[in-house]
């Protein structure tokens, strides 16, 4: 998505990450605290055991803004998609494949050029109508066309062209072999829908910009365990049961009602007080207390949001972090342990670089590395020519806790000669500053990854797909080359010709992507971190944990770092 699309998205945006949501009004009634049911609802017993409807409410903390699933980006609306519609290729909480409306998790064929995918027999739309492959095709292809403006389309990264090859079979044909497909798609096409309902695209509001027929009302296109009953913009989404649901065990309960309550202390409030059955985004300052209520479960898993300062590489006057050296100090000179005990309680884990501390894709160089060393942030400021440090400027998002971070960063960096101005502004105006312009320094903000595979984030969060937020190029209609790459040469060893570090960068990370050897990819992947590092291409905090609560009349609830799996659950006594 591009700078307006990311502005449009941010208008609107609660306390979420780097994406926004706005929601559409459907229609519908009720409050936004969760406490409204439905005529003839319960809060306990289980389906059937009386007659009356068992729902489960939920608050989230974000509105969706788009039920077409070629549309959202966001975790609420995913959250609550989730229910609506089937993936083709399911990620499990334990952050495994297994298939979804598919009846393999296939190989590649012609070399990794190719993915084959045969749907399920059976399967059914709400509407009544089965599933088809031509619905199978109509779904990619609406994605593929660069006239649709899909948010989604760079989570099917080489795929060219798709063609039914059977009565059930489709075939995705890539431009070059990419072994990590699969993972893409447990992203990149989270539902099938029925050929031809999205009609006409309209100007509508998320990263695209653009509405379909199912962008408020979603009724009949999904295969999901629920179906979709109502939106009300600012209160909730009410869905109920699919009785005709194709997965054993599920739909367990009634009616699911998602509310939507921004303020941490009206979600717990109500969680306690027992009008709310589950939650998501735990504040860290209360998961403590809250864990020790016994009528409520909480859960503690590594979660898929890093926090990062990102930064602005660009050659502009002023800009004190156009030298390497400069960043380098600011990148040695955060500790950011005391960032997340002060901040996060201790909830969450120290990053080396831009992957996960503890995994195999990380580099053992990098997990080696004292990453806060105020001595080595020194020298790197003699390197840069200002021994005695530098003044900088720290934008950050209101709410939430990056000004709270930008402040630790703020006394930490002070201690080493470098003076850093915080100043807080709503999102949208941050991602003004950071697409638009080259005058500022920093910028305080997270980013939730979608996909557990170390290529994925590193061709998100640096390759030439418009989410660069540290200007090392520089998507922008009003500079003068929107992809003109900022920063590093390439490596001295490189092995090509490449006019600058961000060319390297990406032509290395095709090269892990195309290759099907495990060992070779990984190796290329801890280079390019290295090399991250090294530049301070940006500087990475930490991960922070996802931490969840729920009464304990809630059954079958099943939390992953990538991944929740509410299609399961059931309510008891």
């Amino acid at each position: 998505m591009d700078r307006r699309q990311f502005i449009a998205a941010a208008s609107a945006v609660g306390a979420t990450a780097f994406a926004g949501c706005t929601g559409g009004d459907a229609g519908g009634s009720g409050g936004s605290d969760g406490t409204e049911t439905s005529g003839g609802s319960t809060d306990s017993g289980s389906s059937g055991d009386s007659g009356e409807t068992v729902r489960v409410n939920v608050a989230l903390a974000a509105e969706p803004w788009n039920f077409d699933p070629a549309l959202w980006t966001d975790t609420a609306t995913s959250t609550i998609g989730g229910l609506i519609y089937d993936e083709v290729i399911e990620l499990t909480p334990d952050s495994e494949l297994q298939p979804g409306l598919v009846t393999e998790v296939p190989d590649p064929v012609d070399g990794g050029t190719a993915f084959e995918y045969t749907l399920r027999e059976g399967i059914t739309f709400h509407n009544g109508d089965e599933v088809t492959v031509e619905d199978f095709k109509y779904s990619v292809d609406w994605i593929l066309n660069p006239d649709n403006k899909s948010p989604v389309k760079s989570r099917l990264p080489f795929v060219e062209d798709t063609e039914i090859v059977g009565d059930r079979t489709l075939r995705l044909n890539l431009s070059q072999p990419f072994g990590t497909l699969n993972w893409w798609l447990t992203r990149g096409l989270e539902g099938i829908v029925p050929e031809g309902s999205r009609g006409d695209t309209a100007d509508g509001k998320g990263p695209s910009g653009l509405a379909t027929d199912l962008t408020q009302d979603p009724s009949g296109a999904g295969t999901g365990a629920f179906k979709f009953v109502e939106w009300k913009s600012g209160s909730h989404v009410l869905l109920e049961k699919n009785e005709d649901y194709w997965k054993e065990g599920a739909p367990a309960v009634d009616e699911f009602k998602f509310n939507f309550i921004g303020e941490d202390s009206t979600r717990l409030a109500n969680l306690r007080s027992g009008q709310l059955d589950l939650t998501d985004k735990v504040p860290p300052k209360d998961f403590e207390s809250l864990s020790g209520q016994p009528d409520i479960t909480t859960e503690s898993v590594p979660g898929n949001f890093t926090q990062v300062l990102y930064v602005n590489m660009m050659e502009s006057e002023g800009n004190p972090m156009s030298n390497r050296h400069n960043r380098r100090a600011v990148l040695f000179g955060i500790d950011r342990q005391e960032i997340l005990d002060e901040i996060f309680y201790g909830q969450g884990a120290v990053q080396k670089g831009p992957w996960y501390p503890d995994s195999d894709w990380t580099s053992p160089k990098l997990k080696e590395m004292q990453m806060y060393d105020p001595e080595k942030a020194k020298k790197e400021l003699e390197l840069a020519g200002n021994p005695d440090g530098f003044e900088m400027d720290i934008i950050a998002t209101k709410g939430s806790w990056f000004k709270d971070e930008a402040v630790v960063i703020q006394n930490q960096l002070s201690k080493i000669g470098i003076e850093a101005s915080v100043t807080t502004v709503d999102k949208s105006t941050l991602l003004n500053q950071v697409y638009s312009t080259d005058t500022w320094h920093a910028a305080m903000e997270d980013w939730a990854q979608s996909i557990p595979v170390a290529t994925s984030w590193l061709d998100a969060g640096y390759a030439d797909n418009n989410h660069n937020h540290n200007n090392w190029h520089h998507p922008s209609d009003d500079l003068e080359d929107i992809y003109a790459p900022s920063g590093p040469a390439a490596p001295d060893d490189a092995e090509g010709d490449f006019s600058n570090g961000h060319e390297w960068y990406v032509s290395k990370l095709r090269e892990a992507q195309a290759s099907t050897d495990e060992q070779e990819q990984k190796e290329i992947v801890w280079e390019l971190e290295e090399y991250l590092v090294e530049h301070g291409i940006q500087i990475d905090i930490a991960y922070v944990n996802k931490l969840e609560a729920w009464r304990n009349t809630v059954n079958d609830y099943d939390v992953g770092t990538f991944q929740d799996n509410y299609r399961f659950v059931s309510k008891g006594e």
